[in-house]
């Protein structure tokens, strides 16, 4: 079977990236404590793939040609092993993660505040660092949830 250049390099491309997506996962998944960069860098590696697969699969549907049952192929096994491997698992555990993290920032900044005694600059510094650690909790579930919605459009 013969694939111009240009399939070609299109294959390799999104064999490329679901590599990476895929060492993403892993290492991920290793992870006990994840990190929100860690998180961000995982649903843009998915969400890359996502996009990739689907634009070339279009554009290779519309051509109905035997030559592109291959790339098909190719493109339906990473589709599979992104829905298998990160939507049905690792993104819903991604999800509750953030959501118990919330959680306990939140209680944590509720207990600090009902503290009635005179704050030092220490403790005002640390319930600022608690504050912003919320906010890119918040975000970044949000940027999760965004994705989420994506999943139901598709």
């Amino acid at each position: 079977m013969e694939i111009d250049i240009s399939k070609n390099e299109t294959l390799q491309l999104l064999i490329s990236e679901s590599e990476k997506l895929k060492k993403t996962i892993e290492n991920i998944q290793a992870q006990s404590k994840k990190t929100i960069p860690d998180i961000v860098n995982l649903y843009y590696q998915a969400t890359m793939v996502k996009t990739l697969s689907k634009k070339i699969k279009s554009d290779l549907t519309d051509e109905t040609k035997s030559e592109n049952q291959f790339i098909l192929n190719e493109i339906d096994k990473t589709q599979k092993n992104i829905s298998e491997n990160f939507s049905r698992s690792l993104h819903p555990e991604i999800l509750d993660y953030l959501t118990n993290l919330i959680q306990t920032s939140t209680k944590n900044l509720k207990s600090l505040n009902q503290n009635s005694e005179q704050k030092t600059k220490q403790t005002i510094e640390s319930e600022a660092q608690l504050y912003k650690e919320l906010r890119e909790l918040m975000s970044t579930k949000e940027f999760i949830t965004q994705y989420e919605i994506g999943l139901k459009d598709d």
